[in-house]
C-alpha cells in the first residue's frame, strides 16, 4: 500500500490530507487525481513539487517513478522567496 498525501492548494479541492492506493507509479497517481477530483486538482498536482519518499520526483525518473509499497507520495506547494 502506498499512501497520497496532500498539502495546500490540491488538500482544499480534494477535501481530504491523505489517502492509500495500489497505484504503481506518479503517472498513474496523477491520472487517478484527475479522474476522481478533476481538472481543477488535476492543475494543481502537476504545478505542485511532486516527492516520494521526501525527495523530489525530478532525482528519479519524473512522471515514470514507481511507487513501492511503503512509499509516500506528496503534492507540496511550490513557493518562491526573495
Amino acid at each position: 500500500m502506498k499512501t497520497i498525501r496532500y498539502y495546500a492548494p490540491i488538500r482544499g479541492i480534494v477535501k481530504k490530507e491523505s489517502e492509500e492506493t495500489e497505484l504503481g507509479s506518479v503517472k498513474d497517481v496523477l491520472d487517478y487525481i484527475k479522474q476522481a477530483y478533476g481538472k481543477d486538482a488535476f492543475a494543481a498536482a502537476k504545478s505542485a513539487l511532486i516527492v516520494v519518499n521526501d525527495v523530489s520526483i525530478g532525482l528519479y525518473q519524473g512522471k515514470k517513478t514507481p511507487l513501492a509499497d511503503g512509499d509516500t507520495i506528496g503534492f507540496l506547494p511550490v513557493s518562491g522567496g526573495g
